[in-house]
Parts: C-alpha cells; structure tokens; sequence
C-alpha cells in the first residue's frame, strides 16, 4: 500500500469515526482498529508535517571522474559519478521518504 493509498484510507476512516456519532473508544472497538493507530493518523492527517524548503547549491566538479556522495538525514547515502545527472539530483532528493 503506497502512503498516498494510506493516508485516503485513513482520511476516509477518521471521516467515518466522525459521521457515526461514536466516541473515538467505541468506533475503535467496532472496527477493530487501536486508539492509538487512530489517534496517530488524526494527528498526521489534521496536523500535516511542513515540507522543508529544499535548498539547491550549484558546484562545480574539478575531474569529470570525481564522485559526489549526499547522505541524507534520514540515512540514504547517493553516489553519482556521471555529471550528466546532477540536473536529477532534485528530483531523487525529493522523492526519497
């Protein structure tokens, strides 16, 4: 299941705990669904992460053979060799969880 099919099924059910008329314990209870997983995807979907503006720093490579290595905060570590795709380097960044 991708995130975006997670967060539609969890905007859905956070929507459907809403029009029952249920406390958040008893809509839980009948759904089989944890409080906790409930409360936690509430929170994510009404309080959404903001999105770090990304900064972009040209460089300039001494050797068409050097390596440039990026380790990301979240643990990726990216290695390109080809200067062809530095202009991608955004995108792959991006695109990373």
């Amino acid at each position: 299941m991708t995130r975006e099919d997670k967060w539609n099924l969890w905007n859905e059910r956070l929507q459907q705990q809403a029009e029952s008329g249920h406390t958040v314990t008893t809509w839980c209870e009948e759904n089989q669904i944890a409080q906790s997983q409930f409360y936690y995807w509430q929170k994510r979907i009404t309080n959404p992460p903001q999105e770090a503006d990304n900064v972009i720093i040209p460089i300039s490579m001494s050797s068409p053979s050097a390596a440039v290595v990026i380790e990301t905060p979240s643990g990726y570590r990216i290695s390109v060799n080809d200067t062809t795709v530095m202009g991608s380097l955004p995108d792959i960044i991006k695109a990373l969880p």
